[in-house]
């Protein structure tokens, strides 16, 4: 059996025939010109670890390449979302968007209950595509590109069903690498996601990857935590599907598509954010040199950590999408993709790497077929009968994506 202890950051997702925010939606409300199209009045939160001038250089020639690369089609310097820190949103926004998060709670699935019988919610509709996905959209060329429209889709979601009037933030934890708890993201108020689960003194275990024809596992910490979370508005949150990863393949719920309601479960391991997570690292992200190279950095060293950082629902490869966290988790890893090819938008923004399936192992149900490699006209399922071609989860203001991280 494959071993690998330190990829736990090679994570999920989802595909098949239903799932996901569905197409065909009303466009999402635009600001008018005269209007901020981002958040409230940003905070003026100076916490954290200031972000460092190169990187900052980093960044504001990405912004400078967006706005000069506008109007792209629809998308103009008018209209274009700015997607912000959750430490720098007001507080009507954070609570805009956690009322949104309920609102697709409290909506029924629209996945067919003959692909996953658990499915209660609108949520569940995202994490079943994302568990269906995971064994080609981690370890993959699609993980940028697929993640990028997943986040799309759940922005619009939170936009056209439940009147979510801004965008989606990010969880910028290289702020707050050396002390994750200072970030407002999990603060215990109403206006955070909740802190840790409580600590059930869990040993550190290994837990195996269903579907693929050739073993694989990865290692999990035993973390500071591992039970239901206790504050935050998430205490009383319901979730159905999952887990996935476990100790063994359960033959009888081998994708947890099965109703499994329990509470939300978080185990912080401060060792994957301390020393880890820096701005260092950060910046060492969006200078690699090539696509190659990104690829492997953001996986094998941001993605992985930082969802290992949060531990619980949110650490299992398949079902992470049970956090409601994971949305900001991976906002900014899209964020980080975005500042990298931003230093040469011309070159970089079609840039793609990497093999179709995870980490090149075949698919259980295909096991005979050999590694090939991702290109960006290769078909994605993104549920519910989407299924666009990869190049459309790579630009960030054409194809009906438009928006800009601050």
């Amino acid at each position: 059996m494959v071993l690998l202890s330190t990829f736990i950051g090679v994570f999920l997702a989802i595909a098949t025939a239903s799932s996901a925010a569905p197409t065909g939606a009303c466009p999402a409300p635009k600001p008018s010109p005269n209007q901020d199209p981002g958040y409230g009045t940003p905070s003026k939160n100076q916490t954290g670890i200031p972000k460092p001038k190169d990187f900052a250089a980093f960044e504001e020639k990405y912004r400078a390449g967006i706005r000069a690369s506008l109007p792209s089609g629809n998308c103009t310097i008018n209209n274009i979302g700015r997607r912000r820190s959750w430490d720098e949103i007001d507080i009507a926004t954070r609570l805009d968007y956690i009322r949104a998060v309920k609102c697709l709670a409290a909506k029924p699935a629209l996945t067919d209950k003959s692909l996953a019988p658990g499915a209660v919610n609108r949520l569940d509709d995202f994490t079943y595509i994302h568990i269906n996905q995971t064994n080609i959209i981690h370890g993959t060329g699609y993980l940028l590109p697929w993640h990028r429209i997943f986040l799309w889709q759940f922005e619009e979601a939170m936009r056209n069903e439940c009147g979510y009037k801004n965008f989606l933030p990010y969880w910028d934890n290289a702020r707050f690498s050396e002390d994750p708890l200072a970030s407002a993201v999990w603060s215990g108020s109403d206006t955070g996601f909740g802190a840790n689960g409580i600590d059930l003194h869990l040993e550190a275990k290994t837990v195996i990857f269903p579907g693929l024809a050739k073993p694989f596992s990865i290692h999990m910490p035993g973390g500071t935590g591992g039970g239901c979370i206790t504050n935050g508005p998430f205490t009383d949150f319901t979730i159905s599907l999952g887990p996935v990863a476990k100790t063994f393949i359960d033959k009888n719920n081998t994708y947890g598509y099965e109703s499994n309601p329990r509470c939300l479960s978080r185990n912080f391991d401060p060792a994957s954010s301390k020393g880890v997570l820096t701005w260092a690292n950060a910046t060492a992200i969006v200078t690699t040199p090539n696509i190659a190279a990104l690829r492997g950095t953001i996986e094998g060293l941001w993605h992985k950590n930082s969802h290992t950082y949060i531990g619980g629902e949110g650490a299992d490869p398949f079902s992470t999408t049970n956090d409601p966290a994971f949305y900001l988790l991976h906002a900014q890893i899209d964020r980080l993709w975005g500042i990298w090819q931003g230093q040469n938008l011309q070159d970089r923004e079609y840039a793609i790497d990497g093999n179709r399936t995870f980490l090149g192992i075949p698919l259980d149900y295909a096991p005979d077929v050999p590694p090939s490699l991702a290109t960006i006209e290769d078909e994605m399922d993104m549920g519910l009968g989407f299924k666009p071609k990869t190049k459309k989860g790579m630009p960030m203001t054409k194809g009906g994506l438009c928006y800009i991280y601050e």
